[in-house]
């Protein structure tokens, strides 16, 4: 019960900053899910790793037999070589989230479309705490998706021991009538938080989708004004619509001329650009959440790269039509 209440407390602590709603309270609720979430997560491959040692000594002894010329089960032997992971592995399932999710998903102990909603929404979580990246735009719905995520990830608890501390805190007790559960009851207290803090939180799925597909149509339309600022550069070679693409992904160092740019294959083309639209648009369409961020990820994942490509190129631009503006007012 010590255990489950430190993931109780924090969870409630996330909930009343997602109350309070300002930017400040919805950073701090968002990495506060996040840790939480990996918690349950790491309590989790605990749980699920810890025969690694016995499967390895049973393999061992299946192995030995066989050398001996004694029948082994082929099958009972690979079921045991399926269940044990290698020490490399096991290092970065112990260092790496999405690698704890991987394992999870695979043992079905997780399900397998909250995989990439988790890995989408921890990475989100390392630009905040490493980058001090932010997305104002999308904090909010983030925030109700990670905590209603986190509530799916706590559903899947288990607690192999359940000692009680010597008295419950004010936190856990909501949830328990003031008394200490029995064993059976103990055990379903998991799902019976998850469900509580769901209902109590909310996830307005419409305007959470509402709020995604805004916010990668602006981050599109961007793109496409940048290409276009930069095609429009009158200090540059007279370029028409689609060279700016070209541009931003051809090998400049090699100083190749324009038509050789123009004519090269790139990984990206405006057929992208229409088809990340149409992908957006179809975000309204999807109503399980999973499928919907999952969805979300994937867009924002395949049209990332050149979008910072395109960023780069603007700035560069833009730098050097401000020096010939300079030069040209003699400063």
């Amino acid at each position: 019960m010590e255990r489950l209440e430190l993931i109780v407390v924090q969870l409630e602590e996330a909930k009343g900053m997602i109350e309070k709603g300002r930017l400040p309270n919805l950073r701090l609720a968002y990495l506060l899910i996040d840790s939480v979430t990996e918690l349950i997560l790491h309590r989790t491959v605990q749980t699920e790793l810890q025969h690694q040692g016995m499967l390895q000594k049973l393999l061992l002894a299946y192995q030995q037999n066989e050398s001996y010329g004694f029948p082994v089960d082929a099958e009972e032997v690979a079921s045991i070589k399926a269940k044990i992971v290698s020490k490399s592995d096991l290092k970065n399932i112990d260092r790496n989230f999405d690698a704890k999710v991987g394992l999870l998903v695979r043992r079905n102990l997780l399900d397998k479309a909250l995989g990439p909603v988790l890995e989408k929404l921890h990475k989100y979580r390392n630009e905040m705490y490493h980058r001090d990246k932010l997305r104002p735009e999308i904090i909010r719905p983030a925030t109700l998706i990670y905590f209603d995520s986190a509530c799916t990830v706590l559903e899947s608890h288990r607690q192999m021991i359940i000692t009680y501390p010597s008295d419950l805190g004010e936190e856990i007790c909501r949830f328990t009538g003031g008394r200490r559960p029995g064993f059976g009851e103990a055990t379903d207290l998991p799902k019976k938080i998850a469900a509580k803090l769901r209902r109590e939180v909310g996830l307005d799925l419409p305007l959470v989708r509402s709020a995604l597909a805004a916010y990668l149509d602006a981050r599109l339309d961007q793109m496409v004004d940048g290409l276009e600022f930069i095609e429009d550069n009158p200090g540059g070679p007279p370029l028409v619509r689609g060279d700016a693409l070209r541009l931003v992904q051809a090998n400049l160092a090699a100083n190749p001329t324009l038509e050789q740019v123009r004519g090269r294959k790139y990984q990206y083309s405006k057929s992208d650009l229409e088809q990340w639209r149409t992908r957006i648009a179809a975000l309204e369409s999807i109503a399980d959440k999973h499928a919907l961020v999952s969805e979300y990820a994937a867009i924002e994942d395949s049209f990332e790269p050149v979008e910072e490509k395109i960023k780069d190129a603007v700035l560069q631009v833009d730098y050097e039509v401000q020096s010939q503006i300079d030069f040209a007012r003699g400063k």
